[in-house]
Parts: structure tokens; sequence; C-alpha cells
């Protein structure tokens, strides 16, 4: 036969650095992601088609059956491993038995290892040959015409078959440590299911656990299971990141939602809306209703927006660049951000306000009387006490809202335990109907002051809930604290109020008092956390100890100068809210229409780059939501300095009272936003998360490239 048979087929695909070299050189945009991905597939491509050679090249050699092919064979074997060549093939055992017999001889060697009471055989001193590597593929001994099969073989010596061999470990083919990012990036989790997913890392772990021997187990940490939450490995300072919460550390059940809105929703805040509610002149019924219809709204686009923080462990305003684009959404997020300061400093006013009220300071220039030390002392404390929760974060701010929410539900069962006797339902229920202009416009205000004030936090206090925890089961749990809590203790606030028994326990007052501190530090705290994530997504990366101060202190300033050059606090902070409102509002209903009609988790790279599935800009979102915002500043009015222009549109409309008492301009705002992702956005979140769908099944095919799957 020709020589030139035992030359084994030669390579058609570059090398794995030549790969990694070519990958490097790719550029960072679509065409080179584009490029490099028609790389990886041709070179997958050329890699199958040399298996299949290198197969029948091997195969055809066996069929010789010739040293010379069969030392082909073993030198083509050594080359893929970097070993240098054999001049002829090691000499093989003779009498070797036949492979049942050693299959068996193996099992009773095996056994008797096994079994402390059987005594080891002596070995016997004889020096053993020992080859350098071991025999690639079937033994010799069958295709060998040299050797005559022994059938009866009775005993087989462990010392002449097992050890006069040495085996040699054989390492897998090596990878270029520089390969091991690209490794990780094809095998990263870039898409998952929205509901019931099994995460990669979960199955890892389960692979590690139950590939471990027995005495790793040794050194195993339980942790403590908790009712609601299931914090792994993390540390007592949450570490701030862009990027999504590892989902081994996402272990939070659904039902943490509700622990995480209670603080909120089970505090004294659903008191303080009813006081303000039983001052508009409404019915009880009318203002039951309206605050039942304030807050469902509310609960509802929060719950949603924790349901995309489930999807993907990322915050909130950086999830907003999905429907806005990576760059555009820098605007809406500006605003929200500003926003939320403003509402923070509303919680500390609200707070002072109430100590101001209970210490009785009459002027707040008075620096040196005794009242105004102890208010000045308070708020310093207020604040103070926040910013610690919030540089904390994680595990301690939820402990926090959990402890917050259970002392307020206790404190609202007393409430009621004590005064339930003291007012009738049913006069309550029966008395005659006012405006149902201003049990509207209620409403409104309660989903602006309730709702909007915290829908860019919703996916923020989401981001640790487990990925199979089922979407359905996150709001319900988030409607749960956020509508069925606050109605109830509103209503009951309401009857109380609404029949001047509020003062039937005067202990009662020094209770909620006490409430109401340690309810409004958490709250705020919760507000500056937000805080902190906002500017994060808006590209001002500071740790948490540098910046919850900073906020800490420029929301202390602003409430200080709201309490001291603002007469009428109270309606400056309602005007406001509407004017917060309507912006807010145009940007809930783009976001909460995009998170209802995606299916799929957010592509997280594509959320940091403008050439990603996400652009730069997404003009469409962008422009409706200016329109949007003008809209509802047109439909609205507000009776503020500067603000006179507002309700332009109304003004060219019947009915002036309606549209200057019910704020129906929020709600235009919201409802016109909702519909613009339904009628020009699905066919781009369809094509969006088709192409991830696309380029995950393509990852999945290219992993056999780096010998990540067989």
């Amino acid at each position: 036969m020709d020589s030139t048979n035992f030359t084994p087929p030669a390579r058609r695909s570059m090398t794995d650095e030549e790969i990694t070299n070519a990958l490097g050189n790719a550029q960072a945009d679509e065409a080179g992601i584009t490029s490099a991905m028609e790389l990886l597939e041709t070179q997958a491509q050329l890699r199958d088609i040399e298996k299949m050679e290198f197969s029948s090249w091997v195969l055809e050699m066996e069929r010789i059956g010739t040293p010379k092919a069969l030392l082909a064979v073993e030198n083509a074997n050594r080359a893929q491993k970097g070993l240098e060549p054999l001049n002829e093939l090691p000499q093989t055992q003779p009498n070797l038995a036949p492979i049942d017999d050693v299959v068996s001889h193996l099992n009773n060697l095996y056994a008797s290892q096994a079994t402390p009471q059987v005594t080891p055989i002596a070995e016997p001193d004889v020096e053993e040959p020992v080859f350098e590597t071991p025999i690639v593929g079937e033994p010799e001994h069958a295709e060998s015409p040299l050797e005559e099969p022994v059938a009866e073989e009775p005993v087989i010596e462990a010392p002449v078959i097992v050890e006069s061999i040495s085996v040699v470990e054989v390492q897998p083919e090596s990878v270029a440590d520089d390969f091991d990012e690209f490794d990780r990036l094809l095998a990263a989790d870039t898409v998952v299911g929205a509901e019931d997913e099994i995460t990669a890392l979960e199955e890892e772990l389960v692979q590690e656990i139950v590939s471990a021997p027995v005495a790793a187990f040794d050194s195993l940490t339980v942790i403590e299971s908790d009712p609601g939450v299931d914090f792994v490995q993390e540390s007592a300072i949450e570490e701030i990141k862009l990027e999504s919460t590892p989902k081994l550390n996402r272990r939070s059940r659904a039902s943490s939602q509700f622990w995480a809105w209670l603080g909120l929703s089970g505090s004294v805040l659903p008191l303080g809306l009813a006081y303000f509610v039983s001052k508009t002149g409404l019915t009880y019924s009318q203002a039951v209703l309206a605050i039942f219809l304030g807050v469902l709204a509310s609960g509802l686009v929060i719950a949603v927006g924790a349901l995309a923080g489930k999807r993907s462990g990322l915050p909130t305003l950086l999830l907003s660049r999905a429907p806005f684009g990576v760059y555009g959404n820098a605007a809406p997020a500006a605003v929200l951000t500003v926003v939320r300061f403003f509402w923070s400093a509303a919680i500390l006013v609200a707070l002072l306000t109430l100590g101001r009220n209970v210490l009785h300071v009459d002027s707040l220039t008075a620096v040196s009387n005794t009242n105004n030390i102890y208010l000045y002392a308070a708020a310093l404390v207020l604040i103070a006490g926040a910013i610690t929760l919030a540089i904390f974060g994680g595990r301690i701010l939820f402990r926090a809202q959990q402890a917050v929410g259970l002392v307020g539900v206790a404190v609202a069962i007393a409430l009621i335990a004590v005064t339930a006797n003291t007012f009738s339902l049913q006069d309550l229920l029966a008395q005659p109907t006012s405006s149902w202009n201003t049990a509207f416009g209620v409403a409104v205000l309660t989903f602006c002051v309730y709702g909007l004030a915290w829908t860019s936090a919703g996916a923020d206090f989401a981001r640790k809930l487990s990925t199979n925890a089922r979407g359905a089961a996150v709001v319900g749990w988030g409607a749960l604290a956020l509508v069925v809590v606050p109605t109830i203790v509103a209503s009951y606030g309401l009857a109380l109020i609404s029949t001047n028994h509020a003062d039937t326990a005067p202990w009662l007052s020094y209770l909620l008092l006490g409430s109401a501190s340690i309810s409004g530090i958490v709250i705020l705290a919760m507000s500056l956390y937000s805080s902190n994530l906002s500017l994060h997504s808006l590209g001002l990366k500071l740790k948490p100890a540098v910046a919850q101060p900073v906020i800490g202190l420029l929301v202390l300033a602003l409430a200080g100068l709201g309490i001291y050059f603002i007469a009428d606090v109270w309606k400056f902070t309602g005007d406001y809210a509407h004017i917060a409102a309507i912006p807010v509002a145009a940007w809930a209903g783009i976001f909460i229409s995009d998170i209802l009609i995606r299916r799929i988790a957010y592509h997280e790279i594509s959320l940091s780059r403008g050439y990603g599935f996400y652009k730069s800009v997404n003009w469409v979102n962008l422009t409706g939501w200016l329109v949007a915002t003008a809209a509802g500043f047109g439909f609205t009015y507000v009776d503020q300095a500067g603000f006179g222009w507002t309700g332009f549109i109304a003004d060219q409309l019947v009915n002036q009272d309606f549209w200057k008492t019910t704020s129906f301009g929020i709600v235009i705002a919201f409802a016109f936003a909702s519909l613009l992702p339904v009628a020009l956005g699905i066919p781009r979140i369809k094509r969006q998360e088709a192409e991830v769908l696309a380029i995950e099944a393509r990852r999945d095919d290219l992993k056999d490239i780096f010998g990540l799957v067989d």
C-alpha cells in the first residue's frame, strides 16, 4: 500500500488560539458581532468535517491492521494530545484473558478492596515493565495473528494483569486560558423563560452535590430557612452593581413581596391618607371606593414592575432601557430620579410636620426652644436611621421592612380592638352621596401619592426573587400587601375619623406616633435605596457608603427648605405631586405595557450596549412619552406659580369643573402611553425576542467547538 495512506487527514479549521485572536480583532458593533458568529459557525462545520475524515481514516487503518497502520493511529492520537510520536508500538502483554474474564476479575478485585476483612494478596517481587502510554483503542490481542486466545484460563493473577501495565492519566485537550471568558459567554444564561425556569447555576449546584464524595458533605454549611426569603452568601452591606443579581443568590420566594411592601402599606401611611380624604367632604362609602380604586391601580403597577425584576434581577430604571433604548432612556430616567428625590423629601416633611404638631412647635426659627431642639434632634435621628438602613440594603433592609410591617399591623389591630364599638358602620353607609368628581379626584391623587410615587421602585425590591417563582404569585402577594392591607386600614381609619372618636384612647396617640416614626425611617430608607439604584442606572456609580449620606443630606436640605419657607407645605406638596405624577404616569404606561407584552427575560448585555437588541434610542416610545406628558399637562390644572399654562387643552373643552377637580389628565397620560406599545410596539418586541432566542440557539450549537458539550 502507498505510504501516503498512513498520513492522517490534514487540518481544515483554525486552532483555538487563532479563533481567539480573530474574535479579539472583531469590531464591537453589530457588523462585527455578525462576522464573529459567521466565523464560529464556519469553524464548527469544518471541525465536524475533520472529525468525520479522521474517523474514516482510523477505521481504514484498523481494517489494515498492520503494525505500521496501528502505529500511525497511535501517533495521530498522540499528536492531538501534544505528545511526541513513537517509533514503534509498545509491546503488548501476552496471554491476555477474554474481556468477560477481565470484567469478572476486576469486579472481584473491587469487592475485595471494599471488604476490610480480606487480606490483600502479596505482590511478587518482580520488576514490572512500564510503558510510556496506555494502548489506545481495543486490545491488540483481538487483532494480532501472533496471539492465541486462552479460552479456559481459570485464574488470572492480579499482578500480571492489573499491575504490570502502568496507567498514565490522559488529560483532556487543553484550551487556552484566554478562551475562558468566551467559554463563559457561550455558557451564559442570556435568556430564560418568563415563568418556571430552572437556572443553569441551580443545575450545576445539584450536579456538584450529587457527584461530591461523602467526605465533602462534612464541610457543608446549612443555611437556615426563612418563611419569606433566603439570602445565600450575602454580605451584611449589599454591593450595588448594574448587573443581574447572581442566580445562586436569587432564592427569595414570591411571598417575600408581601413583606417587602408591608412596611409601606402596613404603616400609618393609610391612616394619614384616610385623614386627608376625610377633609374632602366625601361620604364614607365614596371615600372608601376612591381609596380602593387608587390603591388598586397603584398595587397593580408596582406589582407588574416587580414581575420585571423577577425575570431579570435588575433595577427598574435599567430595565426601562428596553422600551426607550439604552441612551434614549436617560431622559425619563433623569426625570424619575428627580421625582424620587422629591418624594423622599415629602416623606421627611410629613414626619417633621407630625413631630412639629406633637411637640407644639410654633416657630422653627426659635432655635433655643427646648421643643425645637427635640424636633431638630428627631430629624437627625430619622435621616441617620434611614441612611444607615439604605447603606446596608439587602437583608438588613428587608428585615426592617418585615419588622415595621408587623408593628404597623399590630398597632392597627390594637386600634380596632379598642375603638371597634365607638361608631356605627350602618350610619356611615347611610350618608347621602357627595360629588363624584371629587371622589374621582381623590382616587387619582391616591394613585399619584401611592402608586406613581413607587412604581419606579417596583423591580428594585424584587431583584432577588427566584427565577422559577410564579409570576401570578409575585403579583398576587404584592397586591395583597399593596391593595388589601391599606384598603382595610384606611377604611377603618376613615370610620374612626368620620365619627370624631379618634381620641377615645389617648395612649393610642403615642402608640401611633411611635409606629409612624419607625415606619417613616424604613419608608425613607426604601426611597433612598431606590434613589441610589436610579443614579446607577444613569451612570453615576457610587458605593452605598458614599451615595446614601449625600442623598440623605440633599433630602434633608429640601425638606428643611420646604418647612421653613413654604407657608402651606401640604398644598405645595399636593400640587407638586400632580406635577410629578404626569411624566411618571406617561413613563409607567409605556413601561408596564412593554413588560406585559414580553414573554421571555431581557437580554442583559443588550441593556448596556447601544448596538444591542434594544438599540440606542427608541424614537417611537420616547416621542410617545413626551406627547403623553404634554397631553397630561394639557388636561390638568396646577395652581402653582409658573404653571399657569397647564390645562391648555382643557380650556378648549366644556365642563371646566370636571377637569379642575378630577386631575383626569394624569389618567389620560397613563392610558395614552399604555396603548402606544400595544399599537406600535408588538412587532418590535416580538422581533427582539426572536433575535434573542435565535442567538441563544446559536450559542448552544457553538458550545461543541470548545468542548463545553459532547
